[in-house]
């Protein structure tokens, strides 16, 4: 039988490199370009981060990048890419969001906007009482945040990995994006089984560089759609689950009212949101 642990080390070893030597951080990973390395000295001038290592998860817009702080913790870097054709079908996130004016053309810029609005969609959020990674800094088209897993082993997938507790899980999802839309005024608007992280049966809700601000024009439709994906996904799996229409009629019924917060819930009219949805 192969030693899984030693193969393991061995794995992340080999995600290892040197920070120092330019020539063989752009060997390593593409996604290390000029602007980027200049990005990545700049965190690391501020004492953000102190040891890079390899890539660990890859997506259409950015990669992954596993690294230390000064104290030893673990750190993700999400290095977002400098070419325009990464964020195709993006608009519709931009455009309906006041925050942001528009658009840009060069795709630094967008690279950059892009990592911006992740990194204040994941503050909101996180300030919010969201279960999110905690976002620690950004600079240019770098955003570091808490490295949700152990010594470069990321947590796995909720599409990958279910839950012990299917519907305490699906209860819990509903509730964070609950406390995302009321009190972080957010809606993620790409909420599914494949941005959630399952660690030690927490769900972590990752991925929020699409998430638009509340007082979007279609945030009702992306709203449904969030909540349909996890209706969807937590339904296969055993759970039962609340009427997607009654869902959303029920947060923005509440969003619209004074709340207070108990024990972690969203209490309005003196209800939290599953008491809500099962008397009306």
């Amino acid at each position: 039988m192969p030693d899984e642990s030693k193969i393991e080390r061995d794995r992340i070893e080999k995600r290892r490199f040197r920070i120092k030597d330019i020539d063989q951080l752009k060997l390593v990973d593409d996604v290390f370009n000029e602007y980027t390395l200049r990005a990545l000295y700049e965190i690391m001038n501020r004492r953000i981060i102190l040891e890079v290592y390899g890539p660990i998860a890859q997506g259409k817009e950015a990669k992954v990048i596993w690294g230390k702080d000064y104290d030893g913790e673990d750190l993700a870097l999400k290095v977002y890419y400098t070419l325009a054709n990464r964020f195709v079908n993006r608009n519709p996130y931009i455009m309906g969001d006041r925050r942001f004016g528009g658009k840009p053309s060069n795709p630094f810029k967008l690279a950059s906007m892009w990592c911006r609005k992740e990194f204040r969609n994941m503050k909101r959020a996180y300030e919010a009482g969201v279960l999110v990674p905690k976002p620690i800094a950004f600079y240019n088209n770098i955003l570091v945040m808490e490295f949700i897993g152990e010594e470069g082993v990321p947590a796995p997938l909720l599409k990958d990995v279910p839950p012990d507790d299917v519907q305490a899980a699906y209860i819990d999802v509903v509730l964070n994006v609950e406390k995302a839309f009321i009190i972080g005024k957010l809606i993620h608007a790409d909420l599914s089984e494949y941005n959630i992280l399952n660690w030690n049966n927490k769900l972590y809700i990752i991925d929020w560089g699409s998430a638009v601000d509340s007082s979007h024009p279609n945030f009702i439709d992306l709203l449904y759609r969030d909540v349909k994906n996890i209706n969807r996904f937590f339904s296969k799996l055993g759970a039962s689950v609340f009427d997607e229409g009654k869902i959303v009629k029920a947060l923005v019924e509440r969003s619209r009212r004074n709340y207070i917060i108990n024990d972690g819930k969203v209490i309005v009219d003196n209800k939290d949101l599953l008491s809500y949805l099962n008397i009306n």
